[in-house]
């Protein structure tokens, strides 16, 4: 999650957890260590790896298939994963909460960050970004949409549940003040660290509405059928991107032309599709 989307609060403390790195054989079509030594862009080439920092809470965008597991998985690790195939280095996956991620890529803990997270004006002037998924943000309800919510208007009043620390956060804060001014009742937001403990609200009956993106939408309507619909959609589609250090200029343009060729050779689309999302989001 959604970027999927999110705004981050630069110098709040880091927490990374080191992951396994895969490393795949030439037959894994998610990706792994084959290809030809030395394409890779410096100083990953010097490294022998890509290390991304991503925030694994946001399915289908990266996430931990069960409680126990130490390695991620999701549309953004197969990106990083089919990306170091190209260069023939080995992926590793750094988890950082998400209001960390670019701290931590200033502070040298990552080379990348890949988390879901859109690409804004006000990041890029500190960090670049190389877009690579177009997507919405949408309001997630339990089926029949029992509050008949069509509009984030439609939220006075009512508790909504969102991941702290994000573009929603922000887009509801916002709201519910415009909505105070014009002497309307504001909105009862609840903000928590991970997009799936914002929708289990949902599934408790805490909150009758999530707001979050389509690819998480996707993910549930998957998941658990039958228990969620999207009772809006926002009209403007926003970008996710590939996040790097602004003095890495070759990483940058090694990241464009990597994702440029996924793109053409349909191999991006396939990952779209492996995790079940639309593929005119590869569409940019």
């Amino acid at each position: 999650m959604t970027s999927p989307g999110k705004w981050l609060s630069t110098g709040v403390a880091v927490l990374v957890l080191a992951l396994a790195a895969i490393g795949c054989g030439d037959d894994d079509d998610s990706g792994g260590t084959t290809g030809a030594k030395g394409s890779a862009p410096a100083p990953i080439a010097d490294e022998g790896k890509i290390t991304a920092c991503m925030d694994v809470s946001f399915p289908p965008m990266e996430y931990f298939e069960s409680a126990g597991a130490r390695t991620p998985v999701g549309f953004d690790v197969d990106l990083i994963t089919a990306i170091a195939k190209q260069w023939g280095v080995t992926p590793q996956f750094s988890q950082t909460s998400f209001d960390g991620l670019l701290p931590a890529l200033s502070g040298g803990r990552c080379d990348v960050v890949a988390s879901g997270i859109f690409v804004t004006e006000e990041r890029t002037k500190t960090f670049p970004a190389v877009p690579y998924y177009k997507s919405s943000r949408v309001l997630l309800v339990r089926d029949g949409n029992p509050e008949g919510i069509s509009s984030l208007e439609d939220l006075s009043g009512k508790t909504a549940a969102t991941q702290v620390s994000t573009e929603y956060e922000k887009t509801l804060r916002k709201l519910d003040k415009d909505l105070k001014a014009e002497g309307k009742s504001g909105i009862n937001i609840q903000t928590y660290p991970k997009a799936s403990d914002a929708v289990q609200q949902l599934v408790v009956g805490r909150a009758v509405a999530v707001y979050t993106q389509d690819t998480e939408a996707a993910f549930r309507s998957k998941a658990q059928p039958g228990q969620f619909e999207i009772a809006f959609r926002d009209p403007d589609a926003e970008t996710f991107g590939i996040y790097h250090r602004k003095d890495e200029t070759e990483l940058g343009s090694g990241l464009k032309e990597a994702i440029d060729k996924m793109r053409q050779d349909g191999s991006l689309t396939d990952i779209a599709k492996r995790w079940g999302l639309p593929e005119t989001g590869t569409e940019l």
